[in-house]
């Protein structure tokens, strides 16, 4: 936890990243639930969700920093799971020199999963390549890898990684300067 918060102070502080460019929303599903059958007994059309919301950091040479939280939902069929990630923190690199159309993001978030009326500290990453439309507008795909702290058996100290693909839209809502 002191490794969470000397981050975040690192980021708030740096007078480098201060400046904050542009406030994004991003909805994502995962289309593998919704048409197949798993091996966990859920069948198809089940809904897995994920919303992120963030701001991005001042733009560098390479990309930007970004700082955010993050919603997942699934009505699974052994009980509904909610994962909330109270805090996200990647860098986007968006200057590629055969495009300017494609960013590519890694994050790593720390946050609770909610399952059958308990808690479930957890920790997780997320990847993802965009495809730009406009400015405010893009098509992603993201691979989220979380730590599994509500399945993991406490008898058995193995640790329990998902991985799911999620496809979506990103959305840039607004320049933080606009809005204040």
């Amino acid at each position: 936890m002191k490794k969470i918060i000397c981050l975040l102070c690192l980021i708030f502080y740096s007078t480098d990243l201060l400046p904050q460019e542009m406030f994004s929303v991003d909805v994502f599903a995962d289309p593998k639930m919704a048409v197949q059958k798993d091996d966990h007994g859920n069948s198809p059309f089940t809904l897995n969700v994920l919303m992120n919301c963030s701001v991005q950091f001042k733009q560098r040479e390479y990309g930007y920093y970004s700082l955010g939280q993050s919603i997942e939902y699934a009505d699974l069929d052994g009980g509904r799971y909610m994962r909330y990630s109270f805090i996200q923190v990647g860098y986007t690199f968006n200057r590629f020199g055969f495009t300017d159309k494609l960013e590519a993001s890694v994050a790593l978030n720390y946050g609770l999963i909610r399952r059958w009326s308990r808690g479930f500290c957890n920790y997780g990453s997320n990847f993802d390549i965009s495809y730009s439309f406009s400015d405010r507008l893009k098509f992603t795909s993201l691979l989220q890898v979380v730590r599994r702290l509500d399945i993991e058996s406490p008898v058995e100290k193995n640790a329990i990684f998902r991985a799911s693909v999620f496809f979506g839209l990103k959305f840039n809502i607004s320049p933080i300067n606009n809005m204040i």
